[in-house]
């Protein structure tokens, strides 16, 4: 049976295809073989029946009858995208530079020198304090030096030896356009001469950037502009309402292009004739922006502070960057094991190994050590926006560092608030950060985008932390006070993030002060008795008096605007 399957097989695979044949009219209707082609007069059927043996009927279409709608939009799409690019982009062939490209374009229709100036004169304005690693105006400058007439219009000329600035300068005003939706409408009206009306909105800035990324491969050549590049498009990426990949693969990408380059080498710094200034600011922008992402997601470390800082003398805003200089020490105290041991929590895989090293160093010096430089280093610099990122820089990762400890049971009462080790900590934490900042505007916060809220919820969990551990202590009204004042501060900020969850606590906590509770009971379902109550009663106005500061109260600038 096998042999004859075989052989039936090769007969088949061996017979000649039979080519389709369209037959007569009258031997389709009747739905019958049609010899037609093969004749040279009528076919065989229509001879014996002496009809006239014709082919005129109309051939139909064939496939379907009706196009699916998904089907018609995506040819659309296609036909709308091909009009646009024949009727605003010519193509120059022939311009090759180091095998990035071999076109350069000219755009008429993307993003225009006009829709970038507004912005980066506004970075140059506001945000140069909070990111001084490049100067709007030399960017524009430069892009400027590559536009062309053409039919009377000055059209912008993109190819590979400006790509990257170009690339850059959309990645700043994506994030500039992102910030700006955090102002007031007074804010917006001050600015509207300088022409925000004709800016389109952050993701356009931001899908130009990654286009000139990948159509002129950037990302195979890291240089200092490709590393701000990512940097700034991570910003973007983070000022988002949700968290996604993208802002840790820009962060990671920006990292490793700056190994790349050797920033962390400062012999190789030393030695790179005017750059080094720049390097070193670079550098330790992605030492802060990392360490602040670490505790964020719970991600090791990757940069230690071994370059040494950057000098004043060598910039030409030495005012600004003294907020810088002072942030970057703030965020140099903790070394990487301490970054390292707050994200690896919980991975019981690495901590086994290490939590003999551990315990050594916390119980002896490390969180002393570093909470008394911390406290020490003193605020000097006179740039609003940066004095209250490095306020609050410095109370968040103080913040973290009392967590730990409490997680390490290394808390006792001391009976001073002032010492790192007591569990009333908090208290004196929080008073300090609103003492110093009290005469700060609302613009000051406002501008260091949704980091503000971040490093202030962590603030305000040690407070709850403490209120939960220590509920009947007297310290707990001065605890409910302050952490009132930053939960205001926190819902004044317009950073659209989502911090429910995070808030949830705090909110829910206040607001049983407020409606006459002393407490919520904090212990599982399982143990709360179904017939009592979760609050304890207390008088409502002494509950007024503990929750918020009498009306008379005007010291701090967030409850009396």
């Amino acid at each position: 049976m096998n042999g004859l399957r075989r052989e039936l097989g090769h007969r088949n695979a061996t017979r000649p295809k039979r080519v389709y044949t369209r037959p007569c009219d009258i031997c389709a209707f009747r739905r019958v073989r049609c010899d037609l082609e093969q004749r040279n007069g009528p076919c065989t059927n229509c001879t014996i029946r002496g009809v006239k043996c014709t082919r005129d009927r109309i051939r139909r279409k064939s496939g379907p009858k009706n196009i699916h709608r998904k089907t018609e939009e995506a040819i659309r799409f296609l036909v709308e995208v091909a009009d646009r690019r024949s009727a605003n982009q010519t193509n120059v062939p022939d311009i090759q530079n180091e095998g990035l490209s071999e076109q350069a374009t000219y755009e008429n229709n993307t993003i225009s020198l006009n829709e970038l100036r507004p912005l980066l004169t506004i970075f140059s304005i506001r945000y140069y304090a909070l990111w001084p690693v490049l100067f709007a105006d030399q960017l524009l400058a430069f892009l400027e030096s590559s536009c062309s007439d053409i039919n009377g219009t000055s059209c912008f000329k993109l190819e590979p030896a400006n790509a990257c600035v170009y690339a850059l300068c959309c990645a700043v005003c994506g994030v500039v356009s992102c910030h700006i939706g955090f102002w007031s409408n007074e804010e917006l009206t001050e600015m509207a001469h300088l022409g925000l009306n004709i800016c389109p909105p952050p993701e356009k800035y931001i899908m130009e950037a990654e286009r000139a990324i990948f159509e002129f491969n950037l990302d195979s050549r890291p240089t200092e502009d490709q590393v701000l590049c990512n940097f700034f498009l991570h910003v973007y990426y983070s000022s988002g309402t949700e968290d996604n990949l993208q802002e840790l693969l820009y962060l990671r990408q920006a990292i490793s292009c700056a190994q790349m380059l050797h920033l962390g080498d400062n012999d190789m710094v030393e030695e790179t004739v005017g750059s080094s200034h720049q390097f070193r600011k670079i550098y330790y922008l992605l030492l802060i922006t990392e360490r602040y992402v670490s505790f964020k997601k719970q991600l090791p470390v990757i940069l230690e502070p071994t370059l040494s800082l950057p000098r004043l003398e060598d910039d030409p805003h030495p005012t600004l960057l003294s907020g810088f200089l002072e942030l970057a020490q703030v965020f140099s105290v903790p070394d990487c094991m301490f970054f390292n041991k707050y994200s690896l929590e919980g991975k019981s895989s690495v901590t086994d190994m290490l939590t003999e090293t551990f315990d050594h160093l916390f119980k002896n010096f490390w969180i002393r050590d570093m909470q008394t430089r911390l406290a020490n280093s003193v605020v000097k610099v006179q740039n609003q926006s940066q004095k209250v990122n490095i306020l609050i820089s410095r109370a968040w990762l103080q913040s973290i560092a009392w967590t730990v400890a409490k997680g390490q049971q290394l808390l006792s009462k001391t009976g001073n608030q002032s010492d790192f080790f007591d569990y009333s900590y908090p208290i004196h934490l929080a008073r300090e950060f609103l003492v110093q900042t009290r005469d700060m505007p609302y613009e000051a916060f406002e501008t260091n985008g949704k980091g503000v809220v971040v490093k202030l919820n962590e603030v305000a969990n040690t407070l709850l932390a403490y209120i939960r551990a220590d509920q009947g202590a007297p310290e707990t009204v001065a605890a409910f006070d302050e952490l009132a004042y930053i939960h205001g501060i926190i819902m004044r900020q317009n950073s659209h993030l989502n911090l429910d969850g995070a808030l949830n606590p705090v909110t829910e906590l206040l607001e049983a002060r407020r409606f006459g509770f002393r407490h919520i009971s904090y212990g599982s379902p399982a143990h709360i008795d179904p017939d009592s109550s979760r609050f304890e009663d207390l008088d409502s106005n002494e509950a007024d008096s503990q929750l918020f500061p009498s009306s008379s109260d005007q010291s701090h600038k967030f409850w009396s605007n």
